[in-house]
């Protein structure tokens, strides 16, 4: 019995040490992997408050005087040769209350109506949705470049709102699976009391549907706000934060090689980004789960 025990007791500490030894390595891969996510914006901050000859003397060492002033430079600089960063700012978030809240009206009104109504062509409605996920925009901005110029909604304000207005994508698929797990004897209960169809969705679903939309609007806020390519193409006479990051980046050269003005500039445009979606995290992971486990 003795000889047995002591076996077990080898085996379970070999299978411990063998689970510490997996686990040790997968922190390291992971310690490794932040490291490289956090480094750059690390050495870009403290890169930001060097001078241009201190940059140029030691890239990676930390700055000999520290030069807050260059995150009031950023402005004054940069605007005197159209990389106005205030117009750019008022460009993005201007696009960003557009776009999203247009997005959300039109993606939680699809995922509705198909999720609580019957009706024929329902189900390819919903296999359509999917679908479209899968397939790459890439080939079809020919044909879309074309069609914005011909509806004359190409660099203006109003295009670039109904073109964000899409019904399906992920959100549709988070408030589809939401609206399904929602019982429809709220809606049953509000029509015996003289209710309609409009009442039903806007007085009691959608105030349910609140945190859900929440957290969509601040993922779809970093992804207007990120956007590049499709303000580049059909927004180009009003540059936004991506867009003229962009464009400096590749005139950096006509600056002397400001880098730190320019790192001080992308510090500036991504706080919004960062505060946003650090304030909303709880949020975001707590309601784009449950919308995408249930239904």
């Amino acid at each position: 019995m003795n000889v047995e025990r002591k076996m077990k007791r080898n085996k379970n500490n070999a299978i411990k040490s063998g689970n510490t030894a997996i686990l040790t390595f997968f922190l390291v891969v992971f310690l490794l992997y932040a490291f490289t996510l956090v480094f750059p914006f690390v050495w870009i901050f403290y890169n930001s408050f060097k001078n241009k000859l201190d940059f140029w003397d030691n890239p990676m060492g930390l700055p000999a005087r520290w030069s807050p002033g260059n995150y009031i430079n950023v402005f004054k600089v940069l605007s005197a040769d159209n990389f106005n960063l205030s117009n750019m700012f008022f460009n993005s978030f201007t696009l960003l209350v557009g776009q999203v809240a247009a997005a959300l009206f039109v993606c939680v009104c699809a995922a509705y109506v198909v999720s609580k109504y019957k009706f024929p062509g329902r189900t390819a409605v919903y296999f359509i949705a999917i679908l479209i996920m899968f397939i790459p925009t890439t080939g079809s901005l020919v044909v879309y470049y074309t069609l914005m110029q011909d509806l004359r909604f190409y660099d203006n304000y109003l295009g670039m709102i109904v073109s964000h207005a899409s019904g399906f994508g992920f959100g549709f698929l988070i408030l589809y699976g939401f609206f399904k797990s929602i019982s429809w004897s709220y809606a049953e209960a509000a029509f015996i009391d003289g209710a309609g169809s409009f009442t039903v969705f806007f007085r009691i679903m959608l105030p349910m549907a609140k945190s859900v939309l929440v957290a969509l609007a601040v993922l779809n806020s970093i992804g207007v706000w990120n956007d590049y390519m499709g303000q580049m193409l059909f927004y180009p006479s009003h540059p936004t934060v991506a867009v003229g990051l962009q464009n400096l980046s590749q005139s950096i050269v006509k600056y002397e090689s400001e880098y730190p003005l320019f790192f001080c500039a992308i510090l500036i445009c991504t706080i919004p980004v960062i505060a946003l979606y650090a304030s909303c995290q709880k949020i975001i992971v707590k309601n784009t789960m449950a919308g995408g486990l249930k239904g």
